[in-house]
């Protein structure tokens, strides 16, 4: 990493270098420009909130903090506050960050090459994991059926996995034995549960690209993307058979409808609003998409206070449910 700070350099390809979608698409592509309808402001000069996790339960939010590990909570009713501050259990970077059907929250580590799983009510630290290899970018985190975390590491071209019990944290599958490229930059990076819920789907930010991974033996497969590749995505959120992908770089979000065994997909809707900054994921919160605006371009530049995680009405499927 040539930067002195190494977090400036895991965003991808620039702005600059992305391929004009138009000439790729074969479908018609929805253009929506759209409404903020709720706004959370995260306290703090240098948060650089990087991903977001709903619990079922509560209807809570948790975003953590990238530049320092601090982990905040947007209650269902409005309010934001610090549930674990930085430096916390040796925390001090937070990516992605999802909560299980258990009730247990995951943060991946990002350049720290970790993973904390914590318990909500009592908040308590359950488990604590290191991917053992450096350099590290532990981004994103998925969950199968039974209960196991799937966890990406952007630098690392393997898939780690950890049991429902949450003790344990093993490598998964090889993603170059299975003839994924990995060049330099952010590779692997949001990660869900495939519609078949036999296999998940994965981004690749500085490619574009979207892969399927069997859960049965690892193999993995390319998502054939009518209307990408999508250089930039980041973090995903599924629901059926639709994907919503933060797209970063270019300050929007898509909607990728999926075929039933999620080895295609179409890009089908794009949705913009001049109060995306930089996002990098995104939760579905019954009629709403929270949005995480990450500035993470800005972290050498200086990011626009407040640092926000934005509300805007949920689109309609874009499988047309």
């Amino acid at each position: 990493m040539e930067s002195t700070d190494p977090r400036a350099v895991c965003l991808g390809p620039s702005a600059a270098d992305h391929r004009d979608w138009g000439a790729q698409r074969r479908v018609l592509v929805i253009e929506t420009l759209t409404s903020v309808i709720a706004t959370f402001e995260l306290p703090g000069a240098a948060v650089f909130p990087e991903s977001i996790g709903l619990d079922p339960a509560s209807g809570d939010a948790y975003v953590g903090s990238l530049a320092d590990g601090t982990i905040y909570r947007l209650g269902s009713s409005g309010g934001v506050d610090v549930v674990s501050p930085a430096g916390a259990d040796s925390r001090r970077s937070v990516a992605g960050v999802k909560v299980d059907d258990a009730g247990r929250l995951w943060a991946a580590g990002g350049y720290e090459g970790t993973v904390h799983v914590y318990g909500l009510e009592p908040w308590r630290l359950l488990a604590h994991h290191d991917v053992g290899q450096r350099p590290s970018c532990v981004n994103d985190i998925a969950f199968a059926p039974d209960g196991a975390a799937y966890i990406t590491d952007s630098f690392i071209p393997t898939l780690f996995r950890s049991d429902a019990d949450a003790q344990r944290l093993e490598p998964f599958t090889d993603l170059g034995r299975h003839g994924v490229p990995w060049p330099d930059g952010l590779n692997f990076n949001g990660i869900v549960l495939a519609p078949d819920r036999r296999s998940l789907v994965a981004c690749q930010t500085n490619t574009g690209r979207f892969w399927r991974i069997a859960l049965t033996d690892g193999a993995v497969d390319e998502v054939v993307l009518d209307g990408g590749p999508l250089e930039h995505c980041d973090g995903l959120a599924a629901a059926g058979s639709d994907v919503y992908v933060a797209v970063n770089a270019r300050h929007e979000l898509a909607i990728v409808a999926l075929d039933e065994n999620a080895r295609a997909g179409t890009v089908r809707h794009v949705i913009r609003s001049e109060s995306f900054r930089f996002p990098t994921a995104l939760a579905l919160q019954a009629d709403r998409l929270l949005v995480v605006n990450s500035q993470l371009d800005r972290m050498q530049s200086g990011a626009q206070l407040p640092f926000t995680v934005v509300a805007i009405p949920r689109p309609r499927s874009a499988s047309g449910g």
